[in-house]
């Protein structure tokens, strides 16, 4: 409520890198909004691997109105999911046969200290083809450049999730450094709420 429209816009401008029949992993997807947006640019023709561990988010996910495309819903945390994933004899991991074309994490990394963030990327890059793109979106704080107002904003986030939901991260994440680490590059960035939230297309390029 405090963001208004700002999350959503930086998570929606995104979307333009997603193409007719591409194969999409949504991780920690929380109310499931973001399949009704896909749903008005692409109606069919896409198969979505939907993954959230709160059953109380799942359930609001099923009243989501997702058209014609293939959804599949998965309540579990994103670690537990990606253990049980198949795996080829290259090595490579799969879900249901094929790599997928985007990866999709929205306000998703903020929870995690960056060493465990920077994990949980690892992980995920097999799933995601060569030349894919992660879609990822969060609060944007560089060091040296952010504004005071900023600062006090996320230190009253962080003290507040910690106490309610035990969140595991005192700091946002350096999430450019975490990708380029693996391979990626940034190939669109988009800024909103006074440069406090963004957008960006990772590519992945190994």
């Amino acid at each position: 409520m405090f963001y208004g429209q700002a999350e959503i816009s930086a998570q929606v401008e995104l979307l333009e890198y997603i193409r007719p029949g591409d194969r999409l992993l949504i991780v920690g997807g929380g109310t499931g909004w973001i399949l009704e947006k896909i749903a008005a640019i692409f109606p069919s023709g896409l198969e979505i691997t939907y993954i959230e561990s709160s059953v109380r988010m799942m359930e609001l996910t099923k009243t989501r109105k997702w058209g014609e495309n293939k959804v599949e819903l998965v309540i579990s945390g994103v670690e537990e999911w990606i253990g049980g994933a198949e795996r080829s004899e290259g090595g490579e991991i799969w879900s249901g046969g094929k790599a997928y074309d985007c990866i999709l994490t929205g306000f998703f990394f903020d929870n995690f200290k960056e060493a465990h963030a920077a994990a949980i990327v690892r992980q995920l890059t097999p799933f995601l083809k060569s030349g894919g793109h992660w879609l990822e979106s969060d609060f944007y704080y560089p060091k040296k450049r952010g504004k005071l107002w900023q600062a006090i904003l996320l230190w009253a986030m962080y003290v507040s999730a910690r106490l309610i939901c035990g969140v595991e991260a005192k700091r946002l994440p350096d999430m450019d450094r975490i990708f380029c680490a693996v391979g990626y590059r940034v190939v669109y960035t988009t800024y909103h709420y006074q440069r406090f939230i963004r957008g960006v297309a990772y590519q992945r390029m190994q």
